[in-house]
């Protein structure tokens, strides 16, 4: 049964990858088809994964090791060969990380002094 989700999880990235690939640079339907594949392409790489650790339970030691190296083989690939492109994750580890530094190192309040002390 895992199997063929994880097929059709394939099938679903390289529609998406196509889909990307004929539209133009730049527009709507470039960004969602990327973004849905960048999606698609992690969830293919968790469920290699999955997919190993339900064989391991079963005790199928060697297709499990083959479906979890493969699996972090896709990951490793993922995050190494993308590119900035147009996705919606384009950018958003900077965006994120600038945004906990500026909670983190947000300025404090300085206590106003009563009106009794300002007269001196």
């Amino acid at each position: 049964m895992m199997n063929y989700l994880v097929i059709g999880l394939i099938f679903v990235e390289v529609f998406l990858q196509f889909r990307a690939r004929s539209a133009v640079v730049g527009s709507r339907e470039r960004y969602v088809a990327l973004s849905l594949r960048r999606i698609a392409s992690w969830l293919v790489n968790f469920a290699f994964i999955g997919e190993g650790l339900i064989e391991l339970q079963a005790g199928q030691q060697v297709f499990a090791l083959w479906d979890i190296l493969f699996g972090m083989l896709c990951i490793y690939l993922e995050l190494r060969t993308h590119r900035n492109d147009d996705d919606w994750f384009n950018g958003r580890g900077t965006k994120i990380k600038r945004g906990i530094r500026r909670m983190l190192t947000a300025p404090r309040r300085q206590p106003v002094p009563a009106f009794g002390m300002l007269a001196s």
